[in-house]
């Protein structure tokens, strides 16, 4: 395989899997995580750095000079770009040609939570990879449930959040798009309760924030919770 491969869907860790997978069949390797690709010199991985909210057109040139020199252990190169839908618009267009003609020896994996977060010209430059996703969702009845959250008083709501947020920051925004599908579905089945959709809309914030910025993650959690109504 050569080319420009997009894997989208799933959570970041199926995701992840798949790169590592697809890296293995190419190198005839048996790495298991993300991380063992890296400081390889013919695998170069791209992702947000430290304290930015986003992949900046400087990273995406340096992923695209990468490229420009012929592998010197494997006999491929590649070029990997972590959650893609990170990369700015001056990032994404700037890969563009490098998208469309990449040298014969390399291998160019994008991963992104949808493909629909990426600009129309860069998914179509490359070949679609899409992951179901699992069940990540609590069960009704788990006490990461939205519902059953609801249902604690302040103190606990508040020892649930000490004790979540030691999850890792991938995991916690999964949860908080599973609770707001919860209040969606709190929400259709009683309309003119206005609660359930000042929650969906904190929920959001928080969930953006968590994505965006480096904001705390615990006194973010807890915040949501003692905020719900």
């Amino acid at each position: 395989m050569n080319g420009s491969v997009l894997i989208f869907g799933g959570n970041k860790n199926q995701r992840e899997e798949k790169i590592v997978e697809i890296v293995n069949k190419e190198v005839n390797k048996t790495f298991e995580k993300i991380k063992d690709l890296s400081e390889k010199p013919d695998i170069k991985i791209i992702e947000r750095e430290e304290d930015s909210k986003s992949i900046s057109i400087s990273q995406a040139r340096e992923g695209s000079r990468f490229l420009d020199e012929k592998p010197f252990s494997y006999p491929k190169k590649f070029l990997i770009i972590l959650d893609a839908e990170k990369l700015t618009i001056q990032a994404q267009n700037s890969l563009l040609k490098t998208l469309e003609e990449p040298p014969l020896y390399a291998l160019i994996i994008l991963s992104s939570k949808t493909r629909n977060s990426l600009l129309d010209t860069i998914v179509s430059r490359c070949r679609m990879t899409a992951i179901k996703k699992e069940e990540v969702c609590p069960a009704k009845e788990s006490v990461n449930s939205f519902n059953k959250i609801l249902k604690m008083n302040l103190g606990k709501r508040l020892d649930w959040a000490g004790e979540f947020s030691k999850e890792e920051r991938e995991t916690v925004i999964e949860l908080l798009e599973c609770w707001i599908d919860e209040a969606r579905e709190l929400m259709l089945k009683n309309p003119k309760d206005e609660n359930n959709l000042l929650n969906i809309k904190r929920i959001i914030k928080i969930r953006k924030d968590l994505e965006d910025t480096n904001v705390n993650q615990r006194l973010s959690l807890e915040a949501l919770v003692i905020s719900f109504l």
